[in-house]
């Protein structure tokens, strides 16, 4: 049993599925969307931090951080629905 278990986990089209539903690996979906949500609130961060103190923006930088909060919003909303099912 242990073999298919290693066997599995080399595969890469088996990585991100979980042998054993209830465990850990449940949530390993959740750690990388947060990951990415993260990611996305620190563009945001950076680009405040590069227009401090006064925090005048180009179109191109307003453009940025709508787009980043538009992708933290998404995957929040989508890890929220995963949550509640």
């Amino acid at each position: 049993m242990a073999e298919r278990f290693r066997r599995r986990a080399a595969d890469p089209l088996h990585w991100g599925s979980n042998p054993h539903p209830g465990s850990i690996g449940d949530y390993m979906g959740i750690s990388s969307d947060l990951k990415e949500i993260i990611g996305d609130l620190i563009k945001i961060l950076t680009l405040l931090r590069k227009t401090s103190p006064d925090h005048r923006m180009s179109e191109s930088q307003k453009e940025e951080i709508i787009r980043s909060l538009d992708s933290a919003r998404s995957r929040l909303d989508k890890l929220r629905e995963g949550i509640e099912k």
